[in-house]
């Protein structure tokens, strides 16, 4: 497997990438930067919001394996920082909340607090 950054345009917000799941995490909550990369047809945003960094994980073919997410949180998250939640369920909770189907097949979050 292969972590692969993507260049981010100056122009784009992350809260065009992928909205529903930026209002569910932050509401109107300040960002203070964000990295894209790729793990095959993964999409891995590496989201740092001052209190906490998120990994923000989406595939629009097939389900984000267990092997991914482990891999991603190796490559990009300290684990000398804090603990590190993953939410599976994350899909679930962002389509009740804006009551329609997304368009992805599937989003992981992985948070840590920072200490």
């Amino acid at each position: 497997m292969r972590l692969v950054e993507n260049p981010i345009r100056v122009n784009t917000s992350l809260r065009k990438m992928i909205p529903n799941t930026i209002d569910h995490l932050y509401g109107h909550r300040a960002i203070k930067y964000y990295r894209k990369f790729t793990l095959g047809n993964t999409n891995v945003f590496l989201v740092d919001a001052f209190d906490r960094i998120d990994i923000i994980m989406t595939n629009t073919n097939r389900r984000i394996s267990d092997e991914q997410i482990q891999f991603a949180v190796d490559k990009l998250l300290d684990k000398t920082q804090g603990n590190i939640d993953i939410d599976h369920l994350a899909k679930a909770e962002i389509e009740s909340e804006i009551h329609h189907k997304l368009k992805v097949n599937d989003i992981v979050i992985i948070e840590q607090r920072i200490k």
